[in-house]
């Protein structure tokens, strides 16, 4: 038997008098709830001041807050309110099933400094009630003289509320007056009275504290009132409460309730509150065990709960010795006690119990917030040579057309003048401020994440293309997994032997799939959810899709699908945030999250730069704007081959860069080409197109590149140096480089949020995958220009072998042009060893930029700059024969089919738009093939 449960028999309803983040976001309260009974939390300023004030569990909270211009007080409340709406969140389902009993409420407290304002009171709890926007919250409100109007007007507002100090009988009665005064009033101006809910809390441990010390002392003096004295001791609270019980009943009993309760009220229940033994010669369990019967609420500090658990004694109790109850109170007098004074002074006295902590609260909120505002962002070492100019002057004109206050009010025709431009620009600026909404929905994601971890995952996989993929492969690579994370895989390509891979590498059963889909309608993710759905529900059946995971956004048909799939849980993103400005969202950290790192010192960084890039005022320097200002003015004068140079911890933030800068940016012939990936050489075999930039760690050495890039510098390239303090600063990188982006794109006078050319590629590879679907297989292709040891080459002009057909491929380069290496393929290392040796040759006998990226992944990042930047490409595109190619469940084709079907489509679209293309099929072997075709490629010059 469980005292916890069985509490519940006699209609007593227990609440925590406790509420901390950390309990919410572990599993702890949702596990009284579900195991305990738990039926309510009860919060004050003291309970505020413990799990906020001496703890460091919301200081990256704070921070971020802080960042933002709150001042101590809002962020106070949004502190509250945010765990207040988390555990409303979590008892609403108590909250809104039949048995609710009017329980399932979380209580907030007004600030103890309106504790004798009627007024400050009465707005501060609307304010309170709209803030949390929950229908099951409480407000509470104290029961002194200036209290009792508040609570009257606020019952007839519809606001549930929480009478609290309450002390005697006298002003109880008040109290009760005041809340079915408000009813009456409601039910005046004909609205409704039904789940209008209020507790009167009544403080008892505090009566014995204060009366009991008076009573001893009467008996230690001995004369006729000792044994009197000596009788009362620690009954008076007890006696207080079970009279207290009689007046309930009383009141809410007659014509006039009667009339109320007809039109649906509920009663105001007695809570009992202050039930924490303070006297060690007491029953720990004397406020519980005591004070059992119907349609009541004892709120409970921790220790009491658990304790009641263990050896809690359940019988109806708040009607026994009614008459004894009723004596003692009656018999104070003649000690000269006079109880209603007393209470008055506990009422005074609890009050201040009260203001003292929150004041030291708000003291370390302020210091803390005061420490953040002093945090600044490194500035960029910019060494622009003979460029310093023109950056300064578009600078100066940015400023003088006041471009700052534009960005963050979002005027379009910052970027272009076309009307249906601006309209799409407008609809996809969310990113800008999207950090401080996710700064909110931290404990929810980490709740999320010890869900995941307690149902006993083992392993979490990502399943997405471009901006779904790229932030958490990033997160990935720069951290170590964090102490209690999952290990994480991404799954971003249709190659049949990756898929392979996951599948033979993972325990199906123990892990957790993530599919991510902006739009949910993006071919490779549903593939890959649809694969690894029918391989688990061959382990688990019908219980599948508690291994699954959606992040769409809201209103796609994914939301409908993964719904009748039961998926674990569905993360609704933002409809006004593009993939790739969406690192700092859903998609990014909450595969973050449950890698272990500390999203919230993430998002607070992100905040940093934000308040540094002027999102909430002026500054004197514009990290952001100056940065995209250099880049835009740099590429307008022909350095637009942006070579992003990083240690090899950073290695993957490459992957990232080339999505948000060349689909941003490479449209209407114009662009900036991210170049990643490219080991740092002489300046030498540099043209005069690049522009390098370096992102690393402060304290961290990296001489093999500090050492080149000062080379390059003095030889008149341009090099920006960016420097992290640790790893938590990509949340900063991801911002800038953001703000960076589009503020190069104003400099070209282009729509940084669209990607008119990538649908090109969709649309070829939709044509010849209805041509599967019909035919069986793809289309022949024509005869290639050239075979040789089993690997073919696919291009315009014929030669004589694979070395004439290479040469004149590399033949038509041009200065300034670059080598794009497009690989359909399985990503290992010695494939890309063979890339990199290509790209080696290019660079050294070119002096050509090189790009380098696995299909279909580019498709959704730099194929926009292949198709709508400069002509200034030539693409080699390799295949395989996809020796370990894999059926698709529900489908007609396999997956190797349809990597097939991206790689021809992606290639007819860069034929459409006139790029120079080489396709090189590598046969059965592709590493074997690759080396095959190095050995064959003669001198490019």
């Amino acid at each position: 038997m469980n005292p916890l449960v069985d509490i519940r028999q006699f209609d007593q309803s227990l609440w925590l008098d406790f509420i901390s983040r950390p309990i919410i976001i572990d599993g702890k309260l949702q596990h009284r709830i579900s195991n305990e009974a738990l039926r309510g939390v009860t919060s004050n300023p003291a309970i505020f001041a413990k799990s906020i004030g001496d703890t460091a569990d919301y200081d990256s909270a704070i921070k971020a807050l802080a960042l933002q211009g709150k001042t101590t007080d809002e962020i106070y409340t949004n502190l509250a309110v945010s765990d207040v709406q988390a555990a409303t969140d979590l008892f609403r389902p108590l909250y809104d099933g039949p048995d609710h009993g009017s329980d399932g409420y979380v209580s907030l407290e007004v600030s103890p400094e309106l504790v004798n304002d009627t007024e400050g009171t009465i707005a501060e709890a609307l304010a309170l009630w709209k803030a949390v926007d929950r229908p099951n919250v409480m407000i509470k409100v104290p029961a002194t003289l200036e209290g009792l109007p508040a609570i009257r007007r606020l019952i007839s507002e519809g606001v549930n509320v929480n009478v609290t100090l309450i002390f005697g009988l006298e002003r109880y009665r008040l109290v009760t007056e005041a809340f079915i005064a408000g009813l009456e009033d409601r039910a005046a101006k004909g609205e409704p009275l039904a789940r209008i809910d209020s507790v009167a809390s009544f403080f008892l441990s505090r009566i014995d504290v204060l009366i009991d010390p008076q009573l001893e002392k009467i008996a230690a003096e001995g004369g006729d009132k000792a044994k009197l004295a000596e009788s009362l001791v620690g009954e008076v609270a007890i006696a207080s409460a079970k009279q207290a019980y009689q007046i309930y009943k009383e009141i809410f009993s007659g014509p006039r309730w009667e009339a109320l309760a007809a039109k649906g009220a509920e009663t105001q229940r007695l809570l009992w509150a202050s039930t924490g033994n303070k006297n060690p010669k007491y029953d720990n369990l004397r406020y519980v065990d005591g004070l059992i019967g119907p349609h009541t609420v004892n709120t409970v500090p921790v220790e009491t709960l658990d304790l009641f658990g263990k050896s809690g004694k359940v019988a109806a109790t708040i009607e026994t010795n009614l008459e004894h109850s009723k004596d003692v109170l009656a018999r104070l007098p003649e000690l000269g006690i006079n109880l209603e004074e007393l209470t008055q002074h506990l009422e005074e006295d609890g009050a201040q119990k009260f203001k003292e902590p929150f004041a030291k609260l708000m003291q370390s909120i302020e210091k803390k917030r005061a420490l953040a505002v002093e945090d600044k962002v490194d500035e960029a070492k910019m060494e622009l040579g003979q460029y310093q100019a023109a950056v300064d002057a578009q600078l100066a004109k940015f400023k003088a057309d006041n471009f700052v206050h534009g960005f963050w009010d979002k005027k379009a025709d910052l970027w272009t003048s076309d009307e249906a431009g601006q309209h799409s620009i407008r609809s996809y600026m969310g990113w800008l401020r999207v950090a401080e909404t996710m700064v909110g929905a931290v404990p929810e994601i980490e709740q999320f994440v010890h869900e995941v971890q307690a149902a006993g995952f083992k392993h979490v996989v990502v399943m997405g293309m471009g901006g779904s993929t790229m932030a958490p492969i990033v997160f990935k690579s720069s951290f170590p997994k964090g102490e209690n994370g999952l290990p994480m895989s991404v799954l971003d390509t249709t190659d049949p032997g990756a898929v392979r891979a996951i599948e033979a590498e993972l325990p199906l059963a123990e892990t957790l799939f993530i599919v991510a889909s902006k739009s949910g309608t993006t071919a490779e993710p549903l593939a890959f959810g649809d694969y690894f759905y029918a391989k688990v529900k061959e382990i688990k059946g019908d219980k599948a899709g508690e291994n699954f995971v959606a992040i769409t956004d809201p209103g796609s048909k994914f939301v409908t699908d993964a719904t009748e799939a039961k998926y674990r849980r569905i993360f609704l993103n933002f409809p006004e945030v593009g993939g790739r400005f969406s690192a700092l969202t859903y998609f990014g950290l909450v595969p973050a999250a449950l890698y272990g790192l500390p999203i919230g010192e993430i998002l607070e960084r992100a905040i940093l730069m934000m308040r540094a890039c002027g999102a909430y005022g002026p500054t004197d320097k514009n990290p952001g704007l100056e940065f995209g200002t250099a880049l835009g003015v740099l590429a307008s004068q022909g350095r637009d081959k942006l070579t992003i140079v990083v240690p090899d911890s950073l290695h993957d933030l490459g992957l990232w860069l080339e999505q948000l800068i060349a689909e941003s940016t490479g449209k209407e012939g114009k662009g900036i080409l991210p170049v990643a990936g490219e080991p740092l050489g002489d300046p030498s075999i540099y043209g005069q197109d690049r522009v390098f930039v370096y992102v690393g760690y402060k304290d961290q050495a990296d001489e093999s590149n500090t050492g080149k890039l000062q080379a390059l510098a003095a030889a008149g390239h341009p090099v920006i140096t960016l420097l992290m303090k640790d790893a938590f600063d990509l949340g900063q990188e991801f911002y800038r480089w953001e703000v960076a982006t589009a503020v190069a794109s104003a400099v070209f006078r282009i729509n940084p949020f669209d990607q008119p050319n990538v649908q090109a590629a969709k649309t070829a590879t939709d044509k010849l995958m209805k041509a599967v679907e019909t035919e069986g297989k793809l289309p022949e292709t024509e005869a290639p220009a050239a075979s040789e040891n089993g690997v073919d080459y696919y291009t315009a002009a014929h030669g004589d072998g694979a070395a004439s057909v290479l040469k004149a491929f590399f033949a038509q380069a041009q200065p300034g042009d670059f080598v794009c290496l497009q690989a359909y393929l399985t990503e290992t290392p010695a494939v890309s060893a063979s890339l990199l040796a290509l790209r080696q040759r290019v660079m050294q006998e070119l002096h050509l930029a090189t790009t380098s990226g696995y299909g279909p992944r580019f498709l959704h990042s730099t194929g926009q700059y292949h198709k709508g930047g400069p002509n200034t490409g030539l693409f080699i595109q390799f295949t395989d024969d996809n020796p370990q190619d894999l059926a698709l469940p529900g489908r007609s084709y396999t997956f190797g089919t349809f990597k097939n079907a991206q790689a021809l489509g992606d290639l007819q679209a860069l034929l459409d738009n006139g790029r120079r293309t080489l396709r090189v099929n590598l046969g059965k072997d592709a590493e074997a093939g690759l080396k095959t075709l190095l050995a064959a490629l003669p001198p490019l010059k």
